[in-house]
């Protein structure tokens, strides 16, 4: 496992060598002389914390740290450590969002408990807001569901017909002794499957008090995605059939973006609540 990188920021070659010297094994560093390449290696790097310094040529870290806090995409969320004899000076910089002070001269023991820290409190802020998804594919679309609205994933067993239901659901299985309505999630968003009927897969979700399986060509395994990762302020006609139960765009590895839908957009309410009346028409037993 890669270590944690670290961004070290300072004039004085007397103070980078003594950071590293008591930070060497511990984290990956990467070192800066004055701001302005500080915020060019920030960029390029995004390391996991950076120290700073205040008072240095051609950018001070005030600065630097304005400029961090102003870029929401790629540096607002990088904590900062401020390391400077300017008391005053790194206070209104914790104002401004810095993560931690620490005076010079400093302690190796502080310099350790302090980068410490500042990571823990980083990776808790990363986990509050986070969610294990699904992703999964039918026909050209793929999506996401959140983890907790599925109950299990198995290979599609052999379905049975469901008369008077719509195309995308005119089929059940029976799980345990239980009949489950099937929604073949393709035929749904008016695409075709692109594997075999032997290779598609069940996902059984929970819609409201209704256990509910979902047709599907492909799963993946499960994934967490961070609260940065996911773009909760969307919507709109663009997204067609999946609009109504957007919600949000998981930012994925490549740059794409893979909508989160909530288990209910496959069902109108009406129908939903048709479900138990399609079963019992068609003679199923609804529980075991």
């Amino acid at each position: 496992m890669s270590l944690p990188s670290l961004l070290l920021v300072d004039d004085s070659d007397a103070i980078l060598a003594l950071e590293k010297a008591i930070l060497s094994g511990h984290y990956s560093l990467h070192t800066a002389s004055n701001g302005r390449e500080a915020l060019e290696k920030l960029e390029r790097l995004q390391p996991a914390a950076v120290l700073l310094d205040l008072s240095m040529p051609e950018m001070d870290g005030d600065e630097v740290l304005q400029k961090m806090k102003a870029d929401k995409e790629r540096m607002a969320l990088i904590p900062v450590i401020i390391i400077s004899s300017e008391k005053s000076r790194a206070e209104s910089c914790l104002e401004m969002g810095a993560e931690a002070f620490l005076a010079k001269p400093f302690r190796a023991e502080d310099l350790l408990s302090t980068v410490a820290t500042t990571l823990e409190n980083s990776r808790r802020r990363e986990r509050v807001g986070s969610m294990l998804v699904l992703r999964m594919s039918a026909g050209e679309q793929e999506f996401a569901l959140p983890l907790d609205s599925v109950r299990e994933v198995l290979l599609q067993p052999a379905l049975r017909p469901l008369p008077g239901g719509p195309p995308f659901l005119c089929t059940y299985v029976e799980l345990r002794g239980a009949a489950v309505c099937v929604l073949d999630v393709a035929r749904r968003l008016g695409q075709e499957h692109r594997v075999s009927l032997r290779e598609r897969m069940l996902v059984i979700i929970q819609v409201e008090d209704m256990p509910l399986a979902l047709c599907v060509d492909r799963v993946q395994d499960p994934e967490e995605f961070s609260a940065t990762d996911i773009d909760r302020n969307v919507g709109g006609a663009e997204h067609g059939l999946l609009r109504e139960g957007l919600m949000g765009m998981l930012h994925v590895a490549g740059g794409g973006a893979l909508p989160l839908l909530d288990p209910k957009v496959f069902l109108s309410r009406g129908l939903l609540r048709e479900l138990p009346e399609l079963l019992r028409q068609g003679g199923v037993r609804l529980d075991a």
